[in-house]
């Protein structure tokens, strides 16, 4: 069980980590600060390496406990009677949770950067429908009329 503890203490401590760089990126999202961008980018990796040690040793030192595959590792922390593991179980989800929401939010901030980038490559490439037959092949204004009034354009 002694083992088991360490281990849920470590990996609380490697997710804590990680959500702390996650919200770093997230500003440096906003600030679109891409030299920090990329110095998070490597400061997380050896943290993900860390991550996956700590999930391959939690489930190899349930498995030398007896946990049934069928079961749950929640399922199977509460099933060992040790108040004081299932605490430590339960800050290890809190602490993975916010890594998660941290990850989505970055995600979602991420793609919504690209559609914007994309949509304005589409303009400047006069590929957007908001630019189409602006200009002709020349780079000269185009002389027909657009058809679409000012509320469009």
């Amino acid at each position: 069980m002694q083992d088991l503890s360490a281990l849920f203490a470590q990996a609380t401590q490697h997710c804590t980590q990680f959500a702390d760089l996650l919200d770093q990126e997230h500003q440096v999202l906003l600030d679109q600060d891409m030299d920090a961008l990329d110095a998070l980018t490597k400061a997380k990796a050896p943290l993900i390496a860390a991550l996956i040690a700590d999930e391959q040793a939690l489930s190899a030192q349930c498995e030398k406990l007896g946990k049934p595959a069928s079961h749950s590792l929640t399922d199977f922390i509460g099933n060992l009677n040790a108040p004081e593991l299932v605490a430590q179980h339960a800050d290890f989800l809190t602490a993975a949770e916010r890594c998660q929401n941290g990850n989505l939010r970055n995600a979602r901030l991420i793609r919504h950067s690209q559609h914007i980038n994309s949509r304005l490559l589409d303009l400047l490439r006069n590929q957007g429908e908001a630019s189409q037959n602006v200009y002709d092949r020349q780079g000269n204004a185009s002389r027909s009329a657009s058809g679409r009034s000012i509320s469009r354009a």
